[in-house]
């Protein structure tokens, strides 16, 4: 047996390790020689004698060389540096600082509120000359590196991104007639990939955790594009481990109620019996814990209630807390028949019922509305034009798949790919190539892009916008949480919809609006569905499909 072969390792990394070249230099500052030759592929090899080198140079008296790259596309992991040689007393000092935008690669600790909260995205590293160096891990398109060192040079040979993720086949698809729809599935998915990371991450820059309320909009893009994941199984078991009761999961009780709906859907999706059965003691105690909350006549004493940040502290926030409580109470009339407990699935029944007739309130935000639909508080042909008004103004990246159903559901799918497109498409316009934590349409007015260094004129839409704990740079722009349009397309516009667990019957019911055409790809466990809808000449649409021997299909 071999040393290596002999060793007890603690784990094994099962993400990739991929290096890219800058696509654009930015700007440069002070003396920087040849810059563009940072731009050219080499091999990433260093030697004695490197000819096609980028030198920073600093002379007495001048600015610190310094230089803006960008690779063109958000990723996550850190950079590879290979320097030449370097002239300077001891080893020069470079700092080096990622962003997701270029405004924040510049900005300084503490710089609208710029930060190295949970990774570090700003530092001062040490570049002995001919090494081959990696640094950092985060979240980051573009990268700033200044030489600090008085009186030195430094010869850099390459700087590429070291681009770590899981290789994953994007086995569910959509395409339709609309462009920009296409893109704003494909950036939503890509979103959420970037964030499956160690475990199911809420966003690569800032928040490594498992928040598992933020969760669901991430596991409805994962079934719908990759299929069953042992990575958010491994997710939902690390927070309940975390989470002994009666304790409220990440601290929030409407995050314990997300535990519970994820639980019923995923199941759904891949009818893995043995998954479910492994959570049944937890869950079944969390379910009492729920039911007991709720008083005979709909009152109840959960602690506190956070459905959003936007709504946090709002009138709204126990009204939305209240709806998601519904909606996990009648998932868990299910999860309680499935685990033979018949009087605790009356019991949540009962609870559920309770809860609706006593909680009908209006609402102000968009987002309690339309959980307020999907709790069946609300009629959602009533609720439609309240949920429409004002277009995208109001959406939220967190709950944009609850909000985008709602709005379909009360009839209006030509509209609601409007205000998708309108939201979302705000976003790419703007540079994006993941979406964001959050994103508010009146925070457009006098931005420029996020691949830009501003005038003193423009506004920041990085760093000048954000609340709560995403104030200015803090903010990211990359949080899995965002990527609902993926599973709101391949449920809603596709119309493909799970009926028994397992997918092992499916309804399609497309509703294209005002789309000619919309085809795509489902991954379940027997294997893929194939989907395509054509408008005809009369109005009506042809569909056909392929489906596994295994599904039963049904078209409506």
């Amino acid at each position: 047996m071999s040393f290596i072969n002999s060793l007890k390792f603690a784990s094994q990394d099962e993400r990739v390790r991929k290096f890219l070249f800058p696509k654009k230099i930015i700007k440069t500052w002070g003396n920087v020689l040849s810059p563009e030759k940072l731009l050219e592929e080499k091999t990433l090899q260093i030697g004695l004698s490197e000819t096609s080198t980028t030198s920073l140079v600093n002379k007495e008296n001048d600015k610190n060389a310094a230089i803006l790259l960008d690779f063109g596309f958000e990723l996550h992991g850190g950079v590879r540096i290979l320097s030449s040689w370097a002239g300077c007393k001891g080893y020069p000092q470079v700092r080096l600082s990622f962003g997701e935008s270029a405004m924040e690669a510049v900005s300084n600790i503490g710089n609208k509120n710029a930060g190295n909260d949970h990774a570090t995205r700003d530092s001062v590293v040490t570049l002995p000359q001919l090494s081959d160096m990696e640094i950092g891990q985060t979240g980051f398109r573009f990268v700033y590196i200044e030489l600090l060192s008085e009186n030195a040079r430094i010869d850099l040979k390459s700087v590429v991104a070291v681009f770590v993720y899981r290789d994953l086949e994007y086995k569910g698809t959509f395409e339709c007639d609309d462009e920009r729809i296409n893109k704003i599935f494909n950036t939503a998915a890509y979103t959420c990939h970037l964030n499956m990371q160690n475990m199911l991450w809420d966003g690569i820059k800032r928040d490594r955790l498992v928040w598992i309320g933020d969760s669901h909009p991430e596991m409805l893009t994962i079934r719908t594009v990759f299929g069953q994941q042992k990575l958010l199984e491994d997710s939902l078991d690390f927070v309940r481990e975390q989470t002994p009761l009666p304790g409220w999961m990440n601290g929030m009780p409407s995050y314990s109620m997300w535990w519970l709906i994820i639980l019923w859907d995923w199941y759904m999706h891949n009818g893995d019996m043995s998954f479910l059965l492994k959570q049944k003691d937890y869950a079944v105690a969390l379910m009492y814990q729920l039911c007991n909350s709720v008083n005979a006549d709909g009152t109840d004493t959960v602690p506190s209630y956070f459905l959003d940040w936007p709504t946090n502290g709002t009138p709204d926030a126990p009204i939305g807390a209240r709806s998601l409580l519904v909606i996990a109470l009648e998932k868990a009339v299910n999860l309680a028949k499935i685990y033979d407990e018949d009087d605790l699935s009356l019991l949540c029944a009962e609870k559920a019922v309770v809860m609706k007739n006593k909680n009908t309130d209006d609402a102000s935000f968009k987002a309690v509305k339309a959980f307020q639909v999907l709790a069946g508080i609300k009629d959602a042909k009533e609720m439609n034009s309240v949920l429409l008004e004002g277009g995208a103004k109001g959406l939220s990246t967190f709950l944009s798949f609850y909000i985008l159903k709602a709005m379909a559901m009360g009839g209006s799918m030509a509209d609601t790919l409007s205000v998708m497109k309108e939201y979302y498409g705000a976003m790419l316009d703007k540079g994006a190539t993941t979406f964001w934590e959050d994103f508010n349409m009146d925070w457009l007015e006098n931005t420029g892009n996020i691949d830009e260094l501003l005038s003193s004129e423009q506004r920041d839409l990085h760093g000048d916008n954000g609340a709560f704990c995403y104030i200015g740079y803090r903010h990211s722009l990359c949080h899995g949480w965002s990527s609902g349009p993926v599973a709101f397309l391949a449920e809603e516009v596709l119309g493909i919809k799970i009926e028994e667990p397992g997918c092992k019957k499916i309804m399609i019911k497309p509703d294209l609006g005002e789309l000619k055409w919309a085809k795509g790809t489902y991954p379940t466990p027997y294997g893929i569905i194939s989907v395509c809808h054509k408008v005809l000449d009369d109005g009506s649409v042809q569909t056909s499909y392929d489906a596994p021997k295994e599904i039963e299909i049904t078209v409506e």
